[in-house]
């Protein structure tokens, strides 16, 4: 009878307890990487908020046609929730990036021009024009809408007439839809945010990720009819001086 030669009598395994054992993380070796930032600077890269609603392939595919810029738009996938376009010209790409915010499947897209960082939350950045309800005529000054919208992030344009501010967020948080402001003669003022071309969202805690019926917060909560205090997400959430 034949003899039946094992995996390592073939030579084509080798038994994990034998091998040596990495005690560090592996190290790449150093280049010249200014030709890869150069390449990638007229870059995109976005973020789903709903990864099992927004499938990558499908935005790829999509978005080049929803833009329908005058330059050559290649995407490609960057890992399970991220992708990357890649743009000719400099001109498209700022075109694109004014005219969001972008979503797919009525979830939203988180959109951010490249940069050279290294983060695991790299992109965050989503841009919302945002309308301020509830300011005082008198107190709707360049000041006073400039304090606000600075609480919130980085402002890339303001509607002053109409009481509007545009402003980058971190998409990866959740929205604020009210705060309390102090104004000049210290009375406290209650204020309300409405968020352009907002799609679906948890209406309890206001994060981009998932409806209200997944929410932790509907499934933890409680509510006790002996408290007075709102339900967890319609709650202010600071206070800031204008």
């Amino acid at each position: 009878m034949s003899h039946c030669h094992s995996r390592e009598e073939k030579g084509k395994w080798i038994p994990s307890s034998s091998r040596p054992r990495r005690c560090s993380s592996l190290r790449i070796p150093e280049g010249d990487n200014l030709c890869l930032i150069k390449d990638n600077l007229l870059s995109i890269v976005g973020r789903v908020t709903n990864p099992l609603i927004q499938h990558l392939r499908t935005i790829i595919d999509y978005l080049p046609q929803l833009w329908n810029v005058d330059c050559r738009v290649v995407g490609r996938e960057l890992g399970p929730e991220t992708f990357q376009f890649r743009f000719d010209s400099e001109e498209a790409l700022e075109s694109v990036m004014r005219k969001g915010p972008y979503h797919f499947k009525k979830w939203m897209l988180v959109l951010q021009q490249w940069e050279p960082i290294i983060s695991p939350t790299f992109p965050y950045q989503i841009t919302f024009w945002i309308k301020i309800c509830g300011l005082p005529l008198h107190c709707s000054s360049d000041r006073a809408i400039n304090t606000i919208g600075e609480d919130f992030g980085l402002i890339r344009g303001r509607d002053d007439a109409q009481d509007r501010v545009r402003v980058q967020i971190n998409g990866l948080e959740p929205l604020v839809m009210n705060m309390e402001i102090r104004l000049p003669n210290g009375e406290i003022k209650s204020m309300e945010f409405e968020y352009e071309n907002l799609e679906k969202h948890c209406f309890s805690c206001f994060s981009l990720s998932h409806d209200e019926k997944d929410c932790h917060l509907t499934k933890t909560w409680v509510r006790d009819p002996k408290e007075e205090t709102d339900k967890p997400g319609f709650s202010i959430v600071r206070i800031i001086r204008i």
